[in-house]
């Protein structure tokens, strides 16, 4: 039997009017993906952080996310991309921790101070954050990197206020951010105890020539820590 043409019409109106919904389908879509590769690197963490775990594959990772291997291949080309995603996502919690800690520093000397106390704390309070750095094959590279970017732009400020003097600015950066990690590790391993963090700020402070009292002041502040939110890390529950 021949549709009418009515029924034809009828026909196109309902499928134009499903073309004209295109973006809440796709919305949809991409919610569903965006939740999938969450679950991926949930999973990935876990894993990651499983002590029991030597080594780690994408079959383990697709079998503890739930999902079929080619979906893990549909939003990572490789498992070394996954962990680098990893590394976004630490680099991007670390920051937002970093906003609430300095919010209402009174300089730039105070937020540097600020960052240091903060960053190091959380390794000598959150073992878990040491060990997904330090001991679960995450690029540090990536993780320096991120944390070069935001320094560099703190320490070139404070010069700009002539708070800070340096005579190299990436050398400068450089070892200070390989103070941080150096001490980050000590602290996560143990060879460092917390009450050694204020003496590492004002060294830190004095690398970047904030008077010896100032320098002392700042370290010793008590500021409240802000605490990660608990690991694993998802993408898609950010404040």
């Amino acid at each position: 039997m021949v549709p009418s043409r009515n029924a034809l019409t009828r026909l196109v109106v309902d499928l134009l009017s499903v073309l004209s919904n295109d973006s809440l389908v796709g919305e949809v879509l991409t919610n569903k993906k965006l939740r999938t590769r969450s679950a991926l690197l949930v999973a990935l963490q876990e894993l990651l952080l499983d002590r029991a775990v030597d080594t780690v594959s994408v079959p383990q990772v697709v079998a503890r996310a739930g999902v079929a291997q080619g979906t893990f291949y549909a939003h990572f080309e490789s498992l070394p991309a996954a962990i680098q995603a990893i590394g976004g996502l630490v680099i991007g919690e670390h920051f937002r921790v970093l906003g609430h800690a300095t919010a209402d520093a009174a300089d730039q000397a105070d937020l540097v101070a600020r960052t240091t106390r903060q960053t190091l704390t959380l390794f000598a309070v959150n073992p878990d954050v040491g060990r997904l750095l330090f001991d679960s094959g995450l690029p540090v590279d990536g993780l320096l990197d991120g944390f070069h970017i935001q320094l560099r732009e703190d320490i070139q400020l404070g010069v700009a206020r002539r708070e800070f003097r340096v005579t190299d600015l990436a050398a400068t950066c450089c070892i200070f951010a390989g103070a941080v990690m150096g001490a980050g590790l000590d602290l996560f391993r143990g060879r460092l105890t917390p009450d050694a963090i204020p003496l590492v700020i004002a060294e830190l402070l004095r690398l970047l020539n904030v008077n010896a009292r100032k320098a002392q002041r700042l370290a010793n502040v008590a500021h409240e820590f802000v605490p990660w939110r608990a690991l694993p890390l998802s993408d898609i529950d950010q404040d």
